[in-house]
């Protein structure tokens, strides 16, 4: 494990809470996975495996529906109470999930938890050839173009300044994970991003 902090520092006493989110293919499980790495104990908390604890009566994300909204609504509040008790065990948590980030925020303020909101967007062509050329997905590659297309144009209009906005398009993961690591480090000594 690499030391992302200087010794005594606030985060390396008390571990941050991270809420990653983007479009889908942007690159956030294997961020959060990559990001992880760099603390004692790590936990990733992707809302959509939540939403797959549901066994009976689970509302599909297409079409939109009223229960649709209302069981993300839970998991995103569940996952907020997981990453709580991991949290308050030591533990660095990375959440993972594709949402508006008006909605985003929302949650994140109801949690009344101390997240770092970082979203990573890659410019469409980028996410659109990530997603067709993705090997963790079953379903038909370009059956989320469009989604793509929406949340990719969406991000850009509504994130503001309370998210970390990172274009991760020509970045490695490991580079991507750096540049996070090295805007947490400026900000735990109060210094400026260069």
């Amino acid at each position: 494990m690499r030391e992302p902090y200087p010794s005594g520092s606030l985060h390396a006493l008390n571990p941050p809470i991270f809420w990653i989110s983007g479009p889908p293919a942007a690159g956030k499980s294997t961020f959060c996975a990559a990001l992880l790495k760099h603390f004692e104990h790590g936990v990733h908390i992707p809302v959509d495996d939540l939403r797959d604890w549901v066994v009976q009566g689970m509302a599909d994300s297409v079409p939109w529906t009223d229960e649709t909204e209302r069981q993300f609504q839970i998991a995103e509040r569940a996952t907020c109470e997981v990453a709580r008790q991991y949290h308050e065990a030591g533990f660095a948590v990375a959440i993972d999930h594709c949402r508006n980030p008006e909605r985003l925020n929302r949650v994140i303020a109801g949690s009344r938890l101390a997240m770092r909101k970082v979203l990573l967007l890659p410019d469409l062509e980028t996410n659109l050839h990530r997603s067709h050329t993705r090997t963790n997905k079953s379903f038909d590659k370009h059956m989320l173009d469009d989604t793509i297309r929406f949340t990719n144009e969406a991000y850009r209009k509504t994130a503001d300044d309370g998210w970390l906005v990172i274009d991760n398009s020509a970045m490695t993961v490991e580079a991507t994970v750096a540049l996070l690591l090295q805007n947490l480090t400026h900000e735990s000594l109060d210094l400026p991003i260069e």
